[in-house]
């Protein structure tokens, strides 16, 4: 799984897969839907939208015909995962969690921008031992 990724991605990546499992932990205990459902689904997408992003860059390096094309493709690849689980949490909540649609829907966007919190958490880690 983490064999053609950068170490440094890998360390973000792992501290993503942390985030996304404390968060669902801490919103099953204090009972909060957003955080053990909207934040979970939406840190979910994070890991397979970099984990498509990885295998995009990989494709287009590697196979030199028509990368733009490649490129425009892999994007819609991610923007179609990303609507597709915001599209499943609206569903679902309005479904089984009516009073918290748009609180659900939030969370997850705010779920979706994982990957780049870990980068930031780990950007700061950093600072702090040196």
């Amino acid at each position: 799984m983490f064999e053609n990724m950068p170490c440094e991605i890998r360390k973000n990546y792992k501290l993503s897969i942390y985030i996304t499992i404390i968060v669902f932990f801490i919103g099953l205990v204090f009972k909060i839907v957003e955080l053990y459902f909207g934040f979970f689904v939406g840190g979910i997408i994070s890991l397979i939208n970099v984990r498509l992003l990885i295998s995009g860059i990989n494709k287009i390096l590697y196979f030199k015909n028509n990368p733009k094309l490649h490129g425009n493709f892999e994007l819609w690849k991610r923007l179609l995962v990303f609507c597709i689980g915001m599209f499943i949490v609206g569903k679902v909540s309005q479904r089984y969690f009516v009073g918290h649609v748009l609180t659900n829907l939030l969370f997850t966007g705010i779920g979706a921008t994982n990957y780049k919190l870990s980068i930031i958490l780990n950007n700061y880690l950093k600072k702090i031992k040196q």
